[in-house]
């Protein structure tokens, strides 16, 4: 518990010492926005409270990931709490003080949140027993449906619907900003759909259009942005493209962010290499999910070409970490040929492997070892997350069923924001409508990848078949601390969060967290 109390130390340091940030919506009355600032606190959370969200890997050791947490008040007095905000799923739950959750991880849910509805005049349990969400990882979580006031910053929602856990296993909660039609209830009786919070926003009059968007920026950047019912044209260079959202087939409904990806390029100094060329994929951008996962031959080809070795009983692939510093990226194309490019460079892709004391890993040759961040799919739905969304700026239109997409600019301080106040996004140049795609899937994604038990990190490092050059430089992800031996711990489900806090000051007091 030790490390717990100094993660809550810095936790409060941060929250204590960090300025406010006016909200950019001075020029547009109808637009949301926040920024926020970074500042760093190397520590863990408890083994058992972020399991679920962390891919584990060799005892002891730890995948170092990002976690998106928007911090919110709910209630009357408010109630605190830290919430993951997921692109991929469409209901607000919070994990009640009476759960079984909560009793057996007080601290956890002390620092992350958790609601005691006595506490709040405005609180009514409005379908008890009536709440149940799954994720394909197996997470399932049950409870009450129930309506309160919700704060984000000085936004203000009254009478909003959310899920009150009363069986979780673990915090934080889930802000999910997807479609209404993909609220867990849908499943049961589409006729029950109930306002979610983009709906809220925009039916209480905060916001023109039901969309919003999102820039992750760079993994080691000070800021970054996410903007309800406006675009920043200054986050993104190049021509804003639009995509069609694809419907789901059995449902006929829109209930995930499909679009159509129609090829991927290896770029290294000895030029472009095609992996895959006019090709029909519906991917699903999921800001939920840390790593990308595509068609099982795709992925292989891949995998095999940086060298990853395979653990099939774990899942998880593993590289040397000075892959992070060859000249080489991705580019992944979307709708055909008049559709937008983003790419990514291949370190986005690769994770330190950490011990508790934060010291990476080494294969039994000396070689620093990482996890790289792509995955075969297998039978769960084709997901570009993180590592591919910080390099590009998204923009979600729920309204007209709409992406826009753009490579993004790392690291600006400049704005430049519009309010939707029409049928088209903002900035568009064209929509790439050529292509489209079927999107089979029926579920939610895993929050953050599924976890994996069993298996053994490997003893030698594997050797790549694509020509990616020599290292350009030292890794960043390879230098972080002394290097510990690593040789064939079994992988169980133990996964501590090892690495960097970031507060994402919101105005008014909302703030968002990336978890590292």
């Amino acid at each position: 518990m030790t490390k717990f109390f100094s993660f809550l130390a810095a936790a409060t340091t941060l929250i204590s010492t960090i300025d406010s940030v006016s909200a950019s919506a001075s020029a547009s009355p109808k637009v949301v926005g926040y920024q926020f600032t970074k500042q760093k606190a190397r520590d863990a959370l408890p083994e058992r409270a972020l399991a679920r969200r962390q891919k584990t890997v060799s005892a002891g050791l730890s995948n170092e990931q990002l976690l998106y947490i928007i911090n919110i008040t709910i209630g009357t007095p408010p109630q605190n709490f830290a919430m993951q905000i997921d692109t991929g799923s469409s209901d607000i739950w919070v994990p009640s003080t009476q759960s079984d959750l909560c009793q057996e991880e007080r601290q956890a849910c002390q620092l992350l949140g958790e609601f005691d509805s006595s506490k709040s005049s405005s609180f009514e349990d409005v379908g008890r027993g009536q709440f149940s969400i799954s994720y394909v990882d197996g997470t399932q979580i049950q409870g009450d449906y129930m309506t309160d006031t919700l704060h984000i910053g000085q936004t203000e929602i009254t009478n909003m619907t959310m899920g009150l856990a009363q069986q979780a296993s673990a915090p934080p909660g889930v802000m999910g900003i997807g479609y209404a039609a993909d609220e867990s209830i849908a499943a049961q009786d589409p006729n029950s759909v109930y306002p979610n919070v983009i709906n809220q926003l925009k039916n209480q009059g905060h916001i023109n259009t039901l969309a919003y968007s999102l820039w992750l920026n760079d993994l080691e950047s000070l800021t970054g942005s996410i903007l309800f019912g406006g675009v920043d044209k200054a986050k993104y260079r190049g021509d804003l493209i639009g995509l069609p959202v694809q419907k789901d087939t059995q449902s006929g409904n829109f209930t995930s962010f499909t679009v159509a990806m129609t090829s991927l390029v290896l770029n290294t100094p000895k030029g472009p290499q095609n992996l895959a060329n006019d090709v029909a994929l519906p991917v699903i951008l999921d800001s939920g999910t840390t790593d990308t996962y595509l068609p099982d031959d795709l992925a292989t080809t891949i995998l095999n070409g940086v060298g990853a070795i395979q653990v099939q009983r774990s899942g998880q692939s593993y590289v040397r970490c000075d892959l992070a510093s060859r000249n080489a990226s991705f580019s992944f194309g979307f709708g055909g040929d008049n559709g937008p490019v983003v790419t990514v460079d291949i370190g986005n892709f690769i994770t330190p492997l950490v011990d508790r004391s934060g010291r990476p890993a080494q294969f039994e040759d000396g070689t620093t070892a990482c996890s790289f961040g792509l995955h075969a799919a297998g039978q769960d739905p084709l997901l570009l997350g993180d590592s591919f969304l910080r390099s590009a700026y998204v923009v979600y239109d729920l309204e007209n069923n709409q992406i826009g997409l753009a490579e993004t600019v790392f690291n600006t301080t400049d704005t430049d924001v519009t309010e939707f106040s029409g049928t088209d996004i903002p900035g568009v140049t064209r929509v790439a409508s050529s292509v489209t795609v079927s999107q089979t899937f029926s579920g939610r994604p895993a929050i953050t990848g599924a976890s994996q038990s069993g298996g053994s990190i490997p003893t030698n490092v594997g050797s790549a078949t694509f020509d990616l050059g020599a290292p350009t430089g030292s890794s960043s992800s390879s230098q972080r601390g002394a290097a510990v031996n690593v040789r064939n711990p079994a992988i169980d489900r133990l996964s501590i969060v090892v690495g960097l806090i970031t507060l994402l000051s919101f105005v008014g007091g909302g703030s968002l967290f990336l978890f590292l």
